[in-house]
This record gives C-alpha cells, sequence and structure tokens, in this order.
C-alpha cells in the first residue's frame, strides 16, 4: 500500500510539468489564431488590454495567495483552525478591495485617453479585474491546501481552454473582433475563479465549520505585502514591455510584432518554472543542514541539466524563429531580430532563475526587492528611451537588457551568500577543531 502511495506521489510533479506544458501550447495556439484573424491594428488592441489586464490582476491579488501558501498549512499542522477561517475571509475579501480600487483607479485614468471601441475594450477588460485577481489568489489557496493537480488543472488547463473555445466558436460563428477576444479571454478567467472559489469555500469550510473566525490583520497585511512586492515587480519585469508599448507612442505594428516574439522568446521560461519546483527543496535541506560540498555539486548538475535545454532552445530559435513567427501570420516573420534579443535575455533567467529563491531561503529578502525593483526602474528606463527611436527591437533590447542584468546580478547576490554562509560554517568548524 506504501509503496503505490508511493510511486502516486512520485507521478505528481510530473504531471505538473505536462499540465503547464500542454497550458503553454493552448495560450499559444489562442495567440496565434487571434493574429491571424485580427488585423495587425485590432491584434494590438487585444494584447494592449489583455497585458494591462495581467498586470493589474498581479496588483490586485495583494499577496494573499502567495502568502497563503505559507501559513495555511501552518494553521492546519498546528491546529489553528479558528485563524486559517479567519485568513479565508481576508484573502477572499482583500483580493476583492484590492480589485476595486485598482479597477476604479485604472478605468479613471483609461476613460479620458480612450474613445470608441478602444474605451469600450479596456473598461470591459477592467469589468473582469476581480474575476481575474480572484483567480489567482483562489489556485493559490487550493495549492496551500496540497490540491495541487486541481489547482494546476484549473489555472493550466482550464481557464486557457475556456478562452480557446471562446475564440473557436466566435470564429465560427462570426467575424472575431477584439472586443469578442477580449470578452473571450476574461470568460475564461471568470469560469476559473468561480469553480475555484466553490472548492476552496467547500475545502476551507470542511475544516473550520465548528470555529469561529480570528484575525491577526497585523501579521497577515505586513506578510502579505511583503509577498505582494516580489511578485508584483516579477510580473512587472516580464509584462511590462508590452503594456509600456501600449501606452507609449509607437511605430504602426510595433506592438502587434512585439508580442509574438515575447510569448515564442519566453517559452524557455518553461523549464525553469517546472525545474525550480523540483530545485527548490533539494536546496532548502542543504541550506538546512549546511551540506556546502553537496551544494556545490548541486549547483553544477542544474546548470548542466539547465544548460544543455537552453542550448536547444536557442538553436531552434536561432535556425527556425522566421519560421516560428510565420505561424502567427505572413508578415510576422519581420520580427525575427526581436525575438532573437528576447530569447537571449529569457535564456540567461532560466539558467540563473534559482537564485532569486537561494536568496528568500537565504534570509536575503531585503537585496532581492531593491535588485527587482532596481531593474523593474531600469526596463522602463531604457524602453521609454529606446522605443521612439528603434521600436519594437529597442523595446526588445529594453528586455533584455533588464532581465540579464537581474539574473547575473542575483546570482553574484546569491553566490556571495552562499560562499559567507560556507565560511561562517567551516570557520566556526575550524575554530572548535583548534580548540
Amino acid at each position: 500500500m506504501m509503496n503505490n502511495r508511493t510511486e502516486s506521489l512520485a507521478r505528481v510533479p510530473l504531471f505538473l510539468v505536462i499540465a503547464n506544458v500542454v497550458g503553454v501550447l493552448i495560450g499559444y495556439a489562442i495567440t496565434i489564431l487571434l493574429a491571424r484573424s485580427l488585423s495587425h491594428g485590432e491584434f494590438e488592441q487585444y494584447i494592449g488590454a489583455v497585458a494591462t489586464l495581467g498586470l493589474l490582476a498581479s496588483a490586485a491579488e495583494g499577496g494573499f495567495g502567495k502568502y497563503g501558501l505559507k501559513i495555511v498549512p501552518v494553521y492546519i499542522a498546528n491546529q489553528s483552525i479558528d485563524l486559517l477561517a479567519g485568513y479565508m475571509r481576508f484573502a477572499l475579501f482583500g483580493s476583492l478591495v484590492m480589485s476595486v480600487v485598482l479597477g476604479w483607479i485604472a478605468a479613471s485614468i483609461e476613460t479620458p485617453m480612450r474613445t470608441g471601441n478602444t474605451e469600450n475594450l479596456i473598461l470591459l477588460a477592467i469589468v473582469f479585474l476581480p474575476a481575474m485577481a480572484g483567480v489567482g489568489v483562489t489556485v493559490d489557496l487550493l495549492l496551500s491546501f496540497r490540491m495541487a493537480v486541481i489547482a494546476t488543472l484549473i489555472s493550466r488547463i482550464l481557464v486557457p481552454l475556456t478562452t480557446l473555445s471562446l475564440v473557436v466558436v466566435n470564429l465560427a460563428m462570426a467575424e472575431i473582433t477584439p472586443l469578442r477576444a477580449v470578452l473571450s479571454f476574461a470568460t475564461g478567467s471568470l469560469v476559473g475563479f468561480l469553480l475555484a472559489l466553490v472548492l476552496c469555500l467547500r475545502k476551507s469550510r470542511s475544516l473550520t465549520s465548528r470555529v469561529s473566525a480570528t484575525t491577526d490583520l497585523f501579521q497577515w497585511i505586513t506578510e502579505s505585502l511583503s509577498f505582494w512586492a516580489f511578485g508584483f515587480l516579477t510580473a512587472w519585469i516580464f509584462r511590462a514591455t508590452l503594456v509600456l508599448t501600449h501606452y507609449l507612442p509607437h511605430g504602426r505594428d510595433d506592438l502587434a510584432m512585439l508580442a509574438p516574439a515575447l510569448e515564442t522568446g519566453c517559452l524557455i521560461l518553461l523549464l525553469s518554472k517546472s525545474t525550480d519546483k523540483f530545485y527548490q527543496p533539494a536546496m532548502s535541506v542543504i541550506l538546512a543542514t549546511s551540506d556546502w560540498e553537496h551544494g556545490v555539486r548541486f549547483r553544477r548538475n542544474r546548470y548542466i541539466f539547465v544548460g544543455y535545454g537552453v542550448i536547444a532552445f536557442l538553436a531552434v530559435i536561432l535556425l527556425f524563429g522566421d519560421q516560428i513567427l510565420g505561424l502567427y501570420g505572413k508578415d510576422f516573420g519581420s520580427a525575427y531580430p526581436e525575438l532573437c534579443l528576447i530569447a537571449i535575455g529569457s535564456s540567461i533567467w532560466t539558467l540563473f532563475s534559482l537564485a532569486p529563491a537561494f536568496l528568500q531561503f537565504a534570509g536575503e529578502r531585503k537585496v532581492l526587492l531593491f535588485s527587482l525593483l532596481g531593474h523593474g526602474t531600469l526596463l522602463a528606463v531604457l524602453t521609454v528611451g529606446l522605443l521612439p527611436t528603434f521600436g519594437a527591437t529597442g523595446a526588445a533590447a529594453a528586455f533584455t537588457i533588464s532581465i540579464s542584468s537581474l539574473a547575473i546580478v542575483n546570482v553574484f547576490l546569491a553566490n556571495q551568500r552562499f560562499r559567507k554562509m560556507e565560511f561562517e560554517v567551516n570557520g566556526a568548524t575550524a575554530i572548535d577543531r583548534d580548540d
């Protein structure tokens, strides 16, 4: 019985990797269909609205779901069910309040800037902001209840598959428009949010139905703000290029060309997202046991494994990048230079993607936060400076410079911290021997 259970648990990480790959492919199919079905101008409207909504949703999540991943399992293990009940209400209500406030601010800024269809498009997107933020928070809460398979199926399969189905239905029944495309995207998030919310409430009520909720608001707010800062700044680094290009003056078709290049060039990030979840527990054990020799071997083996994947990805992009972009439409092959730039930046990030987790695990939160903040600012400054002169190529260069610098600085800081910890332990051991 135990062997069967162990074997079943061992299959879960493999399933999560496969589900993530399938989810990325579904998202890729959605973008390709819309790029081929909409005019470049209409495609830009869709990309701008969705990119803006995604960045706002990252902010509206408020760190409540990410902090829940840390605190909910602790409450369950310690039988602090009253605090669990309170935190569930706090997280769900908090994300709703954040969504409404940010949505109101965004609508107030957007409305005077837009006219006609573009105004309706962005306002429609903002209406669905609570669902976008809500699905992120509720999926994280499902993960905190150790319902990883269900959470992954909702976020990686159900949400994009619903969007794809609605896009296909629209294409079959009528001509697709940016408004319908955004509505299809938002509906996918709404469906995922409602299902995840029902499952969260059912799970929490099975644990908390006989207790009264208690709160620890000060700790919850301060800790959530910390997780929010990391989450939002990371989202900014990877999403701001499209958002900034959308709002800044840019050449005709710059955003339409940049979006497929960014989506394709960042596919390698799937390797880091999948493998880092495997490597992080081992890294945690190394830090806890101060087994630095194992840590050095661990780091070298990861570099070799991920390095092979990065080399293969870059070879495919360099050799077949223009043909891959051709899937979006005959004109998109002109974004090949931007694709190559973005692929290089995302590959450097993938190679060193474990460094931020190491800094967090090693207690270097402030250092990591300043690194993210500095490079988020660098990305904005470079994009503003390069986009007017160099167009989409300038925006791609700004992304690559910023993400590469962030990865290199993080790994430098992580190596410094690793050597310091190694010296502290080895130095203390040497002193003990002398005594």
